[in-house]
């Protein structure tokens, strides 16, 4: 095509979009489009006012109070023809009446919207405040009124205008609010206007329902006359008040007498749980002067017995109630006194009953607080206090029954109530008695024997008496990885779990503390034994970091006040002398793990006047070698030589430790065998043990190295250890192990080693197995590669395997 056609053809294409974008653009500034608005075209570069159809007016509200600050906002809303809103449309506000408004804005907004806040001022008076919105020749109005504040109301109400002290009257109090509402939750407060009505409270609070009672009386049963009660509140701002007369009428009632059908006399009292029916008889009352009686009981009130009414209206001159014991109220006392009362008046009568006893039927163990003690003098709790509970035939508590209280077993020195064989005690209001057991010097269970006056009997169950502290050889140190990649990693986790008994395989008390230290990387410095599972145990964090030795080997220690094992030949829990033990001294920072203390670098905790000595280390008695605790040959029992005293020491540091293998990311593995390696291995020389100056040369695995066996088919083994320098140190637990065959014809599996497990040393090692097809490759190539478990640095070898060739001579 003619270049020349082709730049004119482009040149009209891009005139007409052009043309199409500033069409587009003289659309959207005279407001048309989106809204379906109806607008002025623009003329020479300026914008016109949009047509205005209508405005509509509407307010917050079509009334106000006439307080001052009442407002209201009326908002204005442009639209076109279509009822479309218009957006830059100029809208004037103002009202009359004396009141001002405050425009938001000259134009409308966004969404066709202007409004006005309308203040009617400091002007109360009542009027019709009407708004006017105006744009060119368009006006449109909205009115409100300004209407007087409606304030909130009370009222009261009595139950009746005649008081006196044998009928008092309820009065009652209704507020509600400003629209008519119930009001609660307002305060009232009553009084008589000349003082001489006592109300049953001085205020009360309105319910939901806005009512407020309370019972009137007068002060005094001989006062008669009129008054006037007053009742007060506020509510909101408003001072609200009521008032309503009464008259006082002098009670001229008397209480005549009170009898029982049961507990008048000693020779014939209410029966436990039993009842009486008490017969009132009063002067005075009829059915046009009736009188209010209470009652009440002191074993009603202590919530022992029951009256069937606390308070009567009685119109003749008898009266009955009915007087229950609900409670075996004879239990605390022999009598109750019935008090008769004509209310609002001093006019009083009592009687008093004679009660019964209920009998004692069973006690019942309540509990052993705590439910283990230990050993006298081990500094740990060493007295339990054991509760009993007497009951009636009822099952309800029986208070002030005796009860005697001894042990079962006094084996080591068991006491009770500090050196008693036993004790008798009195129930207290819970019918309760409790006992104080002293433990001796023998771990034992114990009972409490509690004996009533009738013969029954009853015993106590858990508790035991424990011997308490950690014993050496009951203090087991685990951890939970042997082999982290820690090494050039920081915060690889780790745990180390203490399980402490004491001598006698019993859990030690929670709270028990456990001290730890670490060669490298960093350990909780103490841990609480906790209970789990009703045994004790406790648990120390660990991460790795600096420092870390060289050898990748961190020596992790952990110690506790305890006692030293020993043989109890004679039975009585007690070391005695000649009897075998196993003597502590210092406990040794083993940081080569070895059972040796080298002054150059290992630490020691001393023990600080608790036993240190200056003595060999050594068991009193070869007789028993489960005590022996080889300490300069054992690292797991670190002891400091030297340091022993010869005796049997009830306190001591009891220790454990273990080792951990901070394992590098990559991998060194080693060949397990080196018959039939050609000349391109290599060899280097590491340490199996902490040995000075000593190791083992082993071969390691390089890439190119090729395996001459003289078969199609066998088996490779490799030692999956890392790439430490100095010790023969395993891949970190979980690292995984893998081959795949390169050769055409070659078959390689994994036979075993894969995860690494968790392990100090790197055996039982990788196994490989390999089979050549009679049309394969040789020498066959297959890749051999370490993936650690942290990091996911994987390490690879690419070897080989000669299957015609045979084995010459080991690698050197």
């Amino acid at each position: 095509m003619n270049m020349k056609l082709l730049a004119a053809k482009s040149m009209v294409s891009w005139r007409g979009w052009m043309a199409a974008i500033l069409a587009m653009l003289l659309v959207a500034a005279c407001g048309g489009g989106g809204g379906g608005n109806a607008g002025t075209p623009i003329v020479g570069g300026g914008s016109a006012t949009p047509a205005v159809a209508d405005l509509a007016v509407t307010l917050s509200a079509t009334s106000v109070p006439n307080t001052s600050g009442s407002t209201v906002v009326a908002t204005v809303t442009a639209v076109d023809a279509n009822r479309a809103t218009l957006s830059g449309v100029p809208v004037t506000l103002s009202v009359n009446a004396g009141a001002t408004i405050t425009a938001s804005a000259a134009t409308t907004d966004i969404i066709g919207q202007v409004s006005g806040n309308v203040s009617i001022g400091s002007d109360s008076s009542l009027r019709t405040v009407t708004v006017t919105a105006t744009s060119g020749t368009l006006t449109r109005t909205a009115s409100f009124n300004v209407v007087a504040l409606t304030t909130p109301s009370m009222s009261m109400a009595l139950s009746g205008t005649t008081v006196s002290g044998a009928n008092p009257v309820a009065v009652t109090v209704t507020i509600k609010d400003a629209n008519g509402k119930p009001a609660g939750g307002v305060v009232v407060g009553f009084d008589t206007s000349r003082k001489t009505g006592s109300f049953s409270a001085d205020s009360a609070l309105t319910d939901a329902n806005g009512v407020a009672s309370v019972s009137l009386s007068p002060i005094s049963g001989t006062a008669s006359g009129a008054d006037t009660v007053v009742a007060s509140a506020v509510f909101g701002s408003s001072q609200l008040t009521a008032t309503s007369g009464f008259s006082l009428v002098a009670t001229s009632a008397a209480i005549t007498s009170i009898q029982a059908s049961a507990g008048s006399t000693l020779a014939r009292p209410v029966s436990a749980y039993g009842q009486s029916v008490l017969t009132i008889g009063l002067s005075g009352a009829s059915p046009a002067t009736p009188v209010t009686l209470a009652l009440s009981s002191a074993c009603e009130v202590a919530g022992k017995a029951t009256l069937s009414a606390s308070s009567i209206k009685v119109t003749s001159n008898t009266t009955t109630v009915t007087y229950k014991d609900t409670g075996g109220c004879g239990s605390i006392n022999g009598t109750d006194t019935i008090t008769a009362t004509i209310a609002g008046t001093a006019i009083q009568s009592q009687l008093q009953l004679f009660l019964s006893s209920p009998l004692a039927n069973n006690i019942v163990f309540v509990s052993s607080s705590p439910e283990i003690i230990y050993l006298k003098g081990s500094g740990l709790t060493t007295s339990s206090k054991v509760l009993f509970q007497v009951n009636d035939a009822a099952n309800n508590p029986l208070p002030n029954q005796l009860v005697t209280l001894g042990l079962s077993t006094f084996t080591g020195g068991l006491t009770i109530e500090g050196g008693q064989s036993e004790v008798t005690q009195t129930t207290d209001g819970k019918g309760q008695v409790s006992a104080l057991v002293n433990s001796g010097t023998v771990p034992t269970p114990v009972r409490v024997i509690a004996r009533l006056g009738n013969g029954v009997t009853t015993v106590s169950s858990n508790l035991s008496v424990a011997v308490g502290l950690p014993s050496q050889l009951n203090f087991s140190l685990s951890q939970e990885t042997k082999n982290i990649e820690g090494y050039s990693l920081d915060g690889t986790p780790n745990k180390y779990n203490i399980l402490a008994a004491d001598r006698s395989g019993n859990p030690v008390p929670v709270g028990t503390a456990i001290n730890f230290w670490a060669e490298g990387g960093q350990v909780a410095s103490s841990a609480q034994i906790i209970s789990s599972g009703t045994l004790s145990r406790a648990t120390a964090a660990y991460l790795s970091q600096s420092p870390r030795p060289a050898d990748g080997r961190v020596t992790v220690v952990a110690y506790a006040i305890g006692e030293e094992s020993f043989v109890d030949l004679n039975g009585n829990n007690q070391f005695d002398l000649g009897e075998p033990f196993q003597d502590l001294g210092d406990i040794t920072k083993d940081k080569l793990y070895d059972g040796a203390f080298d002054p150059l670098f290992d630490e020691y905790i001393s023990l600080a006047g608790l036993a240190a000595g200056s003595l060999d280390c050594v068991d009193s008695s070869t007789t028993y070698p489960i005590l022996s605790t080889l300490p300069v040959a054992d690292a797991w029992i670190p002891v400091r030589p030297k340091t022993c005293d010869g005796l049997w020491t009830p306190r001591t540091y009891v220790r454990r430790a273990v080792e951990t293998v901070l394992s590098t990311s990559s991998a060194q593995a080693l060949w397990g065998s080196t018959s039939g390696l050609d000349s391109s291995c290599v060899s280097v020389t590491k340490q199996l043990t902490h040995a000075a100056n000593s190791g083992t040369k082993m071969v390691v695995v390089s890439s190119g190295a090729t395996w001459s066996s003289g078969q199609t088919s066998g088996s490779l083994f490799f030692l999956a250890s890392d790439a430490n320098p100095i010790r023969f140190n395993p891949m970190a637990a979980g690292t995984v192990v893998s081959v795949a065959g390169n050769s055409k014809g070659l078959t390689v599996k994994l036979a075993g080693g894969s995860p690494v497990a968790n392990t100090l040393h790197p055996f039982p090692g990788v196994g490989v197995t390999y089979e050549f097809a009679e049309d394969a490759v040789t020498p066959g190539n297959f890749t051999l590669s370490f993936m650690s478990p942290v990091s996911n640095l994987t390490t690879s070898y690419t070897l080989s395997i000669d299957p015609k060739k045979g084995p010459t001579s080991a690698c050197q």
